[in-house]
């Protein structure tokens, strides 16, 4: 079934689809749309044709008006995707559709009864189509021109005017038939498709808004947590920890002579020392701890549950030893070293502001008394 789908927009729809670049996906999807409608009129048009010619006896005059209506449609279709190829403007496309399509029933009903005409169900089909995929402006103007035709028609019998009616009682049942099958296939038609594709739009915007917001909760470059979120995060576990009468520990990382490394090698390779940095820190952290990258070359991470000062020295000398491997950089081995500081709630303060200020004085000291090495607060 895929495959057959696959094959049906390669060769059908595509091709049809205005060619014209910055078109956004939410625009690609009506436009597919728009020429999937029209393949399915033709399509149920061209059966139409084959089962009234091969499977029912129906006189020539039928034949005739038939034949009419599925010229006029069919002119309708080519010009609308023609139309939608060239200029991308989907809107006209679906207009002159609809209107061809209305021309073409109003042929067939002046000639089957006038309001008494079995086709007259099908001028639903109009301000439904006009509503799905255009708008509902369009379906209320296109509502109007078909109550404005209905009462022409209502006048006209009403002031005793006998439309044609090439329909023969032995086939007026058939045609009643077929008038209320055409209105109620077409509408579901075209409503599970503009439900099926609702569906991928939704899908799609809810794909794009997850990525918008991870873009606005986390750092482009190396994709951890930026100083917002940090910030929430660590409001949160003061919340909870608050609750709880439990503690958590906030880490403080400054990358040594890092200004340096820019300075000489360039952005791009400080870049790819940042990304290692934030790499490393990944490797060497638990499912609950969050790590941020506060801006430049200063990184946090949130420990939950540590508060005993020995067991932080310890995980910070676990980092610091992640961190002493080397770096090869364009073919050069570089070493990695951070001061790190640390604070711990509610020992070292209660809000986020006190907690980053304690580590970030404790990480500064260890900075200034740093060799290049890395170096961690007691």
């Amino acid at each position: 079934m895929k495959k057959v789908q696959n094959l049906f927009y390669t060769y059908f729809i595509e091709p049809w689809l205005p060619q014209t670049s910055g078109t956004s996906n939410q625009q690609q999807y009506r436009n597919r749309f728009v020429v999937s409608v029209l393949w399915g009129t033709l399509l149920y048009i061209t059966c139409a044709i084959i089962v009234s010619k091969f499977s029912f006896n129906i006189d020539l005059k039928s034949y005739s008006l038939l034949s009419v209506f599925s010229l006029t449609a069919i002119f309708g279709i080519t010009t609308a995707l023609v139309t939608l190829r060239f200029t991308g403007r989907e809107i006209l496309t679906l207009n002159i559709f609809i209107t061809t399509l209305s021309l073409g029933l109003l042929h067939i009903v002046l000639n089957t009864g006038g309001i008494y005409s079995p086709m007259a169900p099908c001028a639903i089909i109009t301000p439904a189509l006009a509503t799905l995929s255009i708008g509902a402006r369009a379906g209320i103007i296109w509502s109007l021109i078909i109550f404005g035709v209905s009462a022409a028609f209502y006048a006209a019998a009403k002031s005793g005017i006998i439309f044609t009616n090439v329909i023969t009682p032995e086939t007026q049942v058939l045609a009643e038939f077929v008038g209320l099958f055409t209105a109620t296939a077409f509408i579901i038609f075209i409503t599970v498709y503009y439900d099926i594709s609702n569906r991928k739009l939704r899908a799609l915007f809810h794909n794009e808004h997850s990525k918008f917001i991870h873009l606005a909760h986390h750092d482009s470059l190396t994709g951890l947590a930026n100083r917002r979120h940090f910030i929430n995060e660590i409001e949160r576990a003061i919340f909870e920890a608050s609750l709880n009468n439990t503690s958590f520990c906030v880490l403080y990382f400054d990358l040594n002579d890092f200004k340096n490394i820019n300075d000489t090698l360039g952005h791009h390779s400080g870049d790819m020392i940042l990304v290692e940095f934030a790499k490393r820190l990944r490797a060497q952290s638990r499912g609950t701890d969050i790590i941020a990258r506060l801006g430049g070359d200063e990184f946090c991470m949130l420990l939950p549950g540590l508060s005993d000062s020995d067991v932080i020295k310890t995980k910070i000398l676990s980092y610091s030893k992640a961190l002493a491997e080397p770096l090869i950089l364009e073919n050069t081995s570089y070493q990695i070293s951070a001061s790190i500081g640390y604070a711990v709630y509610p020992r070292h303060g209660v809000d986020y502001e006190s907690l980053l200020k304690v580590a970030d004085q404790k990480m500064y000291s260890v900075k200034r008394a740093s060799s290049g090495e890395n170096q961690y607060s007691t």
